[in-house]
């Protein structure tokens, strides 16, 4: 990468320190000499970039509107048909870049006076910090300008610049990271704050992100036509291997033995957290106010497709079972991967002490998500829903130790290099956490990779770009086990499966019929009633939903056989519209978000021009 250039005066840099806050992390507003005197006080500066990484209220939040899993009135407005550049209205994370860039440049200033070690350790987390910005541009447009030091006013040229091919910022983003990974002295004994760790976690998620999105999309040069040169696609995953290797044979992690409590309580599990967002007394999370208490026409629930996609707890695929998809709600959750009663709400599920079936208010296809939720309300002195807003104390992982056996087995299958030791200690050592306890030959046991058949299923409904089993296992397993962690609509746009956002059905429970009191759960009590029009008598104790009502709701009732499956039909907030609107829609170009028009005519004004990305 190219050296770090210049250092402007003193006076210019606290002009610009002012522009990037510099002085607003004191109260009171010390000197610029002063911050770069102090440890203290430049920790502090830096502190200000941890909004890179989900809060507390997680990256759950997020996925609505970007993924296939879960459904949402309204995709983000990125996929949605006739979507193009006078429509976007976001290009990169700049000003970022520009305070991380100033940051650095300032380390080797004569104003900085701490220890060299510390220069280097705050550089350390400084270049941490811009190369997962650059990570984050680059998966939204592919080729970005990269900028490693501050623009000055002189510089249209640099500061115009046509846009560098990716192959080159991935590159630059390598090197930060490397550099962290060397220089980075934090420790972080509560996993809150970045490490060489973290910085070794980054690499990996990078180069397996970048391996998988050149191979399974066909991406071998930038959008400007340059080649890429610097890597090919095994060496990037031979990189992520080597990172995450790194991380298994470090001693610091392991799997925890229950699933569940990694979402679920106040301290962050030390043992399987890489980094987290950890509660406090005055920072607290909405997890309950997301899942379990609001209504809305945004269902907050899974759908069948995905959860078909969850292991029977022997092994076997639930889909080989012959007659699995007219199962109602308690047969098909019995014997599945127990994984799955952690994640959503199934029979014998208590929630304040109380059985609890699914609230089809909040969830109306069925699969109400519990994973990050407390199994109570969050907060008992108010039944007001907006009052409990942000009331929940369990904290929230953000990169875990289970992503990285899932990323070495990937690359190394990859890489045809998966053996059974290796399946054995990461995709087996996840399943059997999970309490699953055996498999077969197109699963895969805990200590043997699948031989094929590939699943059908799986192979049909969701990678139909997918012929080796082992591949294909780990994509099943990396979709349940990450579930609603943010990672999935980075891992099916990687994986070449981007269609799979209109694609994969938004589909719910099969029940048995309509106009009918239903009991779910076979604790022999009716708990719900689905109909067109409410009856004249309604039942203490059963909820009433709505279904196939196009002037207020957005849940179908589809006729399966002999029974009735539960659908989402995405609409305009008002009603209902068909299945082929654009709330569902997706296209090649998205790959890549638009440069917004603006932008290019910025760039036009000024006597320069930057390549837009293709089909906008």
């Amino acid at each position: 990468m190219k050296k770090i250039l210049s250092i402007i005066a003193l006076g210019a840099a606290f002009a610009f320190a002012v522009s990037c806050d510099l002085s607003e992390y004191d109260p009171n507003s010390p000197e610029l000499s002063e911050v770069f005197s102090s440890e203290t006080k430049l920790q502090y500066v830096l502190n200000d970039f941890y909004d890179a990484f989900p809060s507390v209220t997680g990256a759950y939040s997020s996925e609505p509107g970007k993924v296939d899993y879960f459904p949402k009135n309204a995709q983000a407005g990125r996929y949605q048909k006739g979507y193009d550049a006078s429509a976007s209205d976001s290009w990169g994370s700049w000003e970022k870049v520009r305070r991380l860039n100033y940051l650095i440049n300032m380390l080797h200033a004569p104003e900085c006076t701490v220890s060299t070690a510390a220069k280097e350790n705050f550089e350390a987390q400084a270049r941490l910090f811009r190369a997962y910005s650059y990570f984050g541009m680059v998966k939204e447009y592919g080729d970005v300008p990269w900028f490693d030091r501050v623009i000055g006013l002189d510089e249209p040229d640099y500061e115009y610049k046509e846009r560098d091919s990716r192959d080159d910022v991935m590159k630059y983003i390598l090197e930060d990271l490397d550099y962290a990974i060397a220089h980075i002295t934090a420790t972080s004994p509560d996993a809150t704050c970045v490490t060489k760790e973290v910085a070794q976690f980054i690499k990996m998620r990078v180069c397996l992100y970048e391996a998988s999105f050149r191979k399974y999309n066909g991406v071998t040069a930038s959008v400007t036509g340059k080649a890429f040169g610097n890597y090919t696609v095994d060496a990037l995953f031979a990189l992520a291997a080597e990172s995450a290797k790194a991380l298994m044979d470090s001693g610091k992690y392991s799997l925890v033995s229950d699933y569940r409590k990694l979402f679920t309580e106040q301290k962050l599990q030390l043992s399987e957290v890489i980094l987290g967002a950890q509660t406090s007394a005055t920072i607290k999370g909405s997890q309950n106010n997301y899942f379990a208490y609001t209504a809305s026409t945004d269902p907050k629930t899974l759908t069948r497709s995905f959860i078909n996609t969850y292991l029977m707890k022997n092994g076997s695929a639930y889909t080989d079972k012959s007659g699995y998809a007219l199962e109602g709600w308690a047969d098909e959750m019995a014997g599945r991967d127990p994984r799955l009663a952690k994640i959503v709400r199934t029979p014998g599920y208590k929630y304040d002490g109380q059985a609890a079936v699914p609230d089809f208010n909040c969830a109306p296809l069925g699969y109400q998500v519990i994973k990050f939720c407390l199994d109570q309300p969050a907060d008992k002195s108010t039944s007001d829903p907006d009052e409990r807003e942000k009331c929940n104390t369990n904290s929230t992982p953000v990169f875990r130790y289970a992503e990285v056996l899932l990323s070495y087995a990937e690359a190394k299958a990859e890489l045809d290099e998966m053996t059974d030791d290796i399946w054995a200690e990461t995709v087996g050592a996840i399943r059997k956490r999970a309490g699953i306890t055996d498999g077969t030959a197109s699963t895969g046991t805990l200590t043997t990779k699948p031989t094929g058949p590939v699943d059908p299923y799986l192979k049909a409904n969701l990678y139909k770009n997918v012929d080796d089993p082992v591949i294909m296992e780990i994509r099943r397993e990396r979709g349940c086990e990450l579930v609603l962690e943010g990672q999935r609509h980075d891992d099916i746009y990687r994986w070449g499966c981007g269609s799979l956002m209109k694609d994969l059905p938004w589909d719910g429970i099969v029940i048995d019929a309509l106009d009918k009191a239903i009991d779910l759960d076979g604790d022999g009590r009716s708990d719900v009633y689905f109909c067109k029009k409410l009856p004249k008598t309604l039942e203490t104790g059963v909820s009433y939903i709505i279904v196939n009502d196009s002037k207020n709701t957005f849940l179908t009732a589809t006729k399966v056989g002999s029974k009735q499956q539960l659908g989402f039909v995405p609409g305009d907030g008002v009603k209902n519209v068909d299945k082929n609107s654009k709330q569902r829609y997706w296209e090649p170009k998205f790959l890549y978000d638009a440069i917004p028009y603006i932008t290019v005519q910025e760039y036009k004004a000024k006597g320069y021009t930057i390549t837009q990305n293709p089909g906008y």
